[in-house]
Protein backbone atom coordinates (compact mmCIF):
# COMPACT_ATOMS: atom_id res chain seq x y z
CA UNK A 1 0.00 0.00 0.00
CA UNK A 2 2.86 2.64 0.69
CA UNK A 3 4.41 1.63 -2.11
CA UNK A 4 1.61 2.14 -4.36
CA UNK A 5 1.17 5.59 -3.18
CA UNK A 6 4.95 6.48 -2.95
CA UNK A 7 4.48 5.48 -6.63
CA UNK A 8 1.97 7.66 -7.47
CA UNK A 9 3.21 10.64 -5.60
CA UNK A 10 6.73 10.37 -7.89
CA UNK A 11 4.52 10.05 -11.10
CA UNK A 12 2.55 13.02 -10.04
CA UNK A 13 5.33 14.49 -9.48
CA UNK A 14 7.10 13.56 -13.00
CA UNK A 15 3.32 14.82 -14.31
CA UNK A 16 3.62 18.36 -12.60
CA UNK A 17 6.92 19.12 -13.83
CA UNK A 18 6.39 17.78 -17.12
CA UNK A 19 3.00 19.80 -17.43
CA UNK A 20 5.28 22.88 -16.68
CA UNK A 21 7.31 22.49 -19.37
CA UNK A 22 4.36 22.64 -21.08
CA UNK A 23 3.46 25.56 -19.88
CA UNK A 24 6.34 26.94 -20.25
CA UNK A 25 7.01 26.94 -23.95
CA UNK A 26 3.27 28.82 -24.57
CA UNK A 27 2.74 30.82 -21.41
CA UNK A 28 -0.74 32.44 -21.76
CA UNK A 29 -1.22 36.08 -23.69
CA UNK A 30 1.74 35.63 -25.86
CA UNK A 31 1.89 34.71 -28.98
CA UNK A 32 2.41 30.46 -28.76
CA UNK A 33 4.68 31.25 -32.28
CA UNK A 34 7.06 33.49 -30.88
CA UNK A 35 10.69 32.56 -31.21
CA UNK A 36 12.74 30.87 -28.55
CA UNK A 37 15.08 33.06 -27.56
CA UNK A 38 19.26 31.75 -26.53
CA UNK A 39 18.46 33.43 -23.04
CA UNK A 40 15.53 30.95 -22.77
CA UNK A 41 17.60 28.30 -24.04
CA UNK A 42 19.68 26.84 -21.12
CA UNK A 43 16.65 27.09 -18.66
CA UNK A 44 15.22 24.65 -20.78
CA UNK A 45 17.78 22.53 -21.16
CA UNK A 46 18.35 22.22 -17.22
CA UNK A 47 14.69 21.51 -17.10
CA UNK A 48 15.15 18.29 -19.08
CA UNK A 49 18.24 17.71 -17.71
CA UNK A 50 16.88 17.20 -13.86
CA UNK A 51 13.95 15.57 -14.94
CA UNK A 52 16.27 12.85 -16.33
CA UNK A 53 18.81 13.08 -13.62
CA UNK A 54 16.05 12.29 -11.43
CA UNK A 55 14.36 9.58 -13.62
CA UNK A 56 17.89 7.54 -13.62
CA UNK A 57 18.19 7.89 -9.72
CA UNK A 58 14.17 6.97 -9.25
CA UNK A 59 14.86 3.81 -11.28
CA UNK A 60 18.23 3.31 -9.36
CA UNK A 61 16.00 3.15 -5.96
CA UNK A 62 12.94 0.92 -7.27
CA UNK A 63 15.64 -1.52 -8.27
CA UNK A 64 17.07 -1.59 -5.09
CA UNK A 65 13.68 -1.61 -3.57
CA UNK A 66 12.93 -4.36 -5.55
CA UNK A 67 15.90 -6.45 -4.45
CA UNK A 68 15.08 -5.61 -1.24
CA UNK A 69 11.37 -7.03 -1.66
CA UNK A 70 12.70 -10.25 -3.03
CA UNK A 71 15.04 -10.32 -0.06
CA UNK A 72 12.48 -10.17 2.22
CA UNK A 73 10.52 -13.01 0.82
CA UNK A 74 13.11 -16.01 1.95
CA UNK A 75 14.39 -13.75 4.76
CA UNK A 76 14.48 -15.08 8.99
CA UNK A 77 12.96 -12.60 11.60
CA UNK A 78 16.04 -10.92 12.11
CA UNK A 79 16.89 -9.88 8.95
CA UNK A 80 13.80 -8.92 8.32
CA UNK A 81 13.36 -5.82 10.56
CA UNK A 82 17.39 -5.18 8.99
CA UNK A 83 15.64 -5.12 5.59
CA UNK A 84 12.40 -3.18 6.53
CA UNK A 85 14.67 -0.71 7.97
CA UNK A 86 16.71 -0.15 4.85
CA UNK A 87 13.10 0.23 2.86
CA UNK A 88 12.16 2.72 4.70
CA UNK A 89 15.47 4.79 4.60
CA UNK A 90 15.01 4.08 0.72
CA UNK A 91 11.75 5.33 0.66
CA UNK A 92 12.54 8.72 3.10
CA UNK A 93 15.53 9.16 0.13
CA UNK A 94 13.55 8.94 -2.50
CA UNK A 95 10.75 11.37 -0.89
CA UNK A 96 14.05 14.08 -0.71
CA UNK A 97 15.02 13.12 -4.13
CA UNK A 98 11.45 14.42 -5.23
CA UNK A 99 11.44 17.49 -2.84
CA UNK A 100 14.48 18.26 -4.27
CA UNK A 101 13.32 17.95 -7.96
CA UNK A 102 10.54 20.27 -7.00
CA UNK A 103 12.62 22.98 -5.64
CA UNK A 104 15.24 22.79 -8.63
CA UNK A 105 11.79 22.79 -10.86
CA UNK A 106 10.46 25.94 -8.76
CA UNK A 107 13.71 27.99 -8.50
CA UNK A 108 14.34 27.52 -13.03
CA UNK A 109 10.53 28.68 -13.35
CA UNK A 110 11.24 31.87 -11.14
CA UNK A 111 14.23 33.02 -13.38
Amino acid sequence: MKATLLNKLIVTAALAAAGSLYAADAPAGKPADKPVTKAQSPAVGDVKKDVEKFGAQRDTMLAERQALINQLKTASEEHRKAILEKMKALGDAQRELSKQLRDDLRKQRQR
